[in-house]
């Protein structure tokens, strides 16, 4: 059964659970449990594969010259799709003004927040050169940027140019092969891990009840993610490669780890299951996709940035109960889009760290009003997560456009 199939089954499944169990408190901290220990698991497959497949990755990039195609249109592919997506939620906000809904969190005290943009940006910056790699290599639990420097590191020096160095190579491309065959595993796998993680999304919804009175927003979330998904990010990328890709394929072929990253909230659950289906399902070349990816998960955050723009001018509607100016709502888009690319320190939370830091950027005071995201982030960071999953799956497959290592994949091949 093609994963798309097996992944949809099983959200079905996971909503029917929780009509039938919803009301139990055994259930909901059952799901919370076990979904709590598959993000784990996604970590677990996530950061061996980076090391070995990045490194490799970048050694066959440079063997071929194709280190200069990749490194450009990766980033300006993340910069102008967060950049663009941001501004798409303020126009969104401007012509369907909504309030934020009030929950049960509302008035939780703010003052442990103030620190929140000092020690993020310290902890950003001490990531780019770690003192011991291996031990980073140990540590890493939810931030990839150190193991991305590391391996970036040794993959540059790997380049197979000289015949002592193709062992090393070699090696490293067998382990980067292995760790591609775990993670094909690991996605076929998926529907099971998503049907756990989908019961504990719509149980927690179910319990804390607030999106089910907020019509209008909802609306407005559902209504701005369909359209970037439908037409947004299928237009940009059509004409990025100029008409020769067909993107609705990328659309329903990358469904699995779309509905991943919708449930789980967290790129590190839904990357490992995006990479070995990018391979099987875009024609993507696997250093492409080994390196692309984790890439991605640090700077292809435009979805992020949308939905924390959304939810900074709701909330900023709600507490003056004026609508904000053309000015104040361009501001908001820009500073999300800047401040989405320190997000990944926050891993599950990547939409309350946005809006956060942003409204401490601005210097805005909501007096604690902003503590209502906590209840709503399982529909706000899954719907932002969601969209930075495609983010990547259409950045891969331009890379591998413009790269000229396109291939195409048959249905009946697909996974």
């Amino acid at each position: 059964m093609k994963t798309w199939i097996s992944y949809l089954a099983a959200t079905a499944l996971a909503l029917a659970a929780t009509l039938l169990f919803g009301d139990s408190t055994v259930f909901q901290q059952l799901m919370y449990t076990i979904t709590a220990l598959l993000v784990q698991l996604g970590g677990f497959v996530l950061i061996p594969l980076v090391f070995f497949g990045f490194s490799s990755g970048i050694a066959s990039l440079r063997k071929d010259s194709k280190g200069f195609v990749f490194s450009r249109t990766t980033i300006l592919w993340s910069l102008f799709s967060t950049l663009l997506l941001a501004i798409s939620g303020a126009v969104v906000f401007r012509f369907f003004p909504t309030y934020f809904p009030a929950s049960s969190s509302a008035g939780s005290d703010a003052t442990s927040l103030s620190v929140l943009a000092p020690q993020s940006l310290s902890t950003l910056f001490e990531s780019l050169l770690p003192i011991n790699p291996f031990y980073t290599l140990a540590s890493a639990e939810s931030f990839l940027l150190p193991v991305i420097i590391i391996a970036l590191v040794f993959g540059y020096f790997l380049k197979p140019n000289v015949e002592v160095i193709r062992p090393a190579y070699v090696t490293m491309n067998s382990l980067s092969e292995t760790m591609f065959r775990l993670t094909r595993s690991f996605a076929i796998l998926g529907h099971l891990f998503v049907f756990f993680a989908a019961s504990y999304w719509f149980s927690h919804l179910q319990q804390e009840g607030t999106i089910f009175v907020a019509g209008r927003f909802l609306l407005m979330l559902l209504g701005s993610t369909l359209a970037v998904l439908v037409l947004i990010l299928p237009l940009l990328f059509a004409i990025a490669t100029r008409f020769k890709v067909n993107p609705y394929q990328v659309l329903y072929r990358m469904l699995a780890p779309a509905l991943a990253a919708l449930f789980s909230g967290s790129i590190f659950f839904s990357t490992p299951i995006s990479i070995p289906l990018s391979r099987h399902n875009l024609g993507c070349q696997k250093r492409v996709s080994a390196t692309a990816f984790p890439l991605y998960t640090l700077i292809g955050r435009g979805g992020s940035a949308m939905i924390a723009t959304l939810s900074i001018l709701s909330l900023l509607y709600a507490a003056t109960a004026t609508m904000p100016t053309d000015k104040v709502i361009l501001i908001v888009a820009l500073t999300s889009a800047m401040f989405s690319f320190a997000s990944p320190l926050y891993l599950g939370y990547e939409v309350f760290f946005i809006s956060i830091i942003a409204l401490q950027f601005l210097k805005i005071d909501l007096y604690g009003a902003e503590m209502t995201l906590i209840a709503l982030m399982p529909i706000l960071n899954g719907l932002g997560i969601l969209i930075d999953s495609y983010i990547a799956a259409f950045g891969a497959t331009y890379t591998c456009h413009r790269m000229g290592v396109l291939l195409e994949s048959a249905y009946r091949d697909i996974q």
